[in-house]
C-alpha cells in the first residue's frame, strides 16, 4: 500500500509585508488584521469543510442537519461568549491603542 503524498503545509506566520507609502501605523495595524483574519478564516472553512465531509461520510451527521441547526439556550449563550472573547481578542490591539492615546 502506497503512503499517501505529504499535504502542503501552510507557513505559522506571515511574512512581513512591505509598508505602504503614507500610510500611518494605526493604518498599518489594520491592514495587518484584516489580513490575519483573512487567513484564519480560510483555514477555518477548509477545516471545517473537512470536518463536514467526514461526518456525512461515516454516516454521522448530514450536511442538511448542520444547516437547519438551531442552538438552544446555553448553547447560545456559550457562543455568544466565544464571540465576545474573540472580538476582544481581535480589537485589543487597536483600544489599546486608543487608550494610550488618551493617556498621551
Amino acid at each position: 500500500m502506497t503512503q499517501p503524498a505529504p499535504r502542503p503545509t501552510m507557513p505559522t506566520r506571515a511574512k512581513r509585508r512591505i509598508p505602504v507609502p503614507g500610510q500611518s501605523p494605526a493604518e498599518d495595524r489594520m491592514l495587518a488584521m484584516i489580513a490575519a483574519l483573512a487567513s484564519e478564516l480560510a483555514v477555518t472553512r477548509e477545516r471545517l469543510d473537512s470536518v463536514e465531509r467526514l461526518l456525512e461520510r461515516a454516516n454521522i451527521v448530514d450536511r442538511a442537519a448542520i444547516e437547519t441547526f438551531t442552538p438552544d439556550a446555553a448553547q447560545s449563550s456559550d457562543r455568544d461568549a466565544i464571540r465576545r472573547r474573540l472580538i476582544a481578542h481581535i480589537f485589543g490591539p487597536l483600544r489599546s491603542d486608543a487608550d494610550a492615546q488618551g493617556d498621551a
